[in-house]
């Protein structure tokens, strides 16, 4: 049953870390969009004007790069850029997570029973033992 036990939670903490993983990604990929108009708008401005325009909208600028640096590198990694399928995957190990959960849960609770009557059985071996000696030797 221990093993059983955290074989599940094992499961568990696994589909966690890829949710974050995905979620990073979806995050990112929603910075980066967020940000594109203004990198595209930099790209359109006048020399003369850049450094006003980048002191203005230097923090836009810097998430937008930080996000185009992450999904270039996802890319050139060899993954796929598809956010959707990202949320899909997500949704699906979020709900096969709370389905583990709760058998993790309802599996602890059997553990916590078992552990009771192994209990309960050592004591009253025990004191069958005591009684045992208490009589000594019969003659």
């Amino acid at each position: 049953m221990n093993s059983s036990y955290y074989d599940l939670r094992g499961k568990i903490v696994q589909a966690e870390r890829r949710i974050a993983t995905l979620t990073e990604r979806g995050e990112m990929w929603a910075q980066y969009n967020k940000y594109k108009t203004v990198h595209k708008q930099f790209a359109k401005v006048k020399p003369e004007k850049r450094e006003l325009f980048e002191q203005r909208h230097s923090r836009e600028l810097i998430l937008y790069d930080a996000a185009a640096r992450y999904l270039k590198e996802l890319k050139d990694s060899g993954e796929k850029l598809i956010p959707k399928e990202w949320q899909r995957e997500i949704d699906l190990l979020t709900a096969q997570k709370q389905v583990d959960t709760i058998d993790m849960k309802a599996m602890r609770e059997e553990l916590k029973a078992v552990e009771r009557l192994r209990k309960a059985a050592d004591q009253l071996a025990r004191q069958e033992q005591d009684k045992s000696h208490d009589r000594g030797p019969e003659r």
